[in-house]
């Protein structure tokens, strides 16, 4: 399948790529980035694969593959290698929890529980959380990281 989405590398981006691969362990992600780039590159000389082979011969997803180009375009080679997310994580979810909802979710947890609950469970909060908009979306498993982080235990036993 044939993208709409293409790269066209120029002499000197193909170069500093070149070097990269050339340069690091055969299979850190940076090389494998950066062999993405050359291999999606429809320019005149550029081999031209589909998402679909690329994403198959390297192991990285489709979704790492538009970012990677997304990323090439707005800074080039040396921002999309550096900046590409893992594997399933994407960038829109990336830096969506601050300091600012950090205490916000601590204090909600330190608030009395909802509806003749002794405590506050993290499914609880991640809902609540949700319901007074102070997120978008979270999961109950970053509401259960944010909290250890923070040392608080929901128990409120003091062990």
């Amino acid at each position: 399948m044939r993208t709409l989405d293409i790269v066209r590398l120029s002499p000197e981006h193909l170069k500093e790529l070149t070097e990269i691969v050339n340069s690091g362990r055969p299979r850190s992600r940076r090389v494998l980035l950066a062999m993405a780039l050359i291999w999606l590159d429809c320019a005149k000389d550029g081999p031209g694969l589909t998402d679909g082979q690329v994403s198959d011969s390297l192991g990285l997803s489709l979704a790492t593959l538009a970012e990677l180009k997304r990323l090439y375009r707005q800074g080039g080679p040396g921002h999309a290698v550096n900046h590409a997310p893992p594997d399933g994580h994407a960038s829109a979810n990336r830096n969506k929890i601050d300091l600012s909802f950090e205490k916000k979710l601590i204090d909600l947890a330190n608030s009395e529980a909802p509806g003749g609950r002794e405590r506050w469970s993290v499914r609880l909060l991640a809902k609540r959380a949700t319901e007074l908009n102070l997120i978008g979306s979270v999961s109950h498993m970053t509401v259960h990281r944010l909290l250890k982080k923070h040392n608080f235990n929901l128990a409120g036993d003091e062990s």
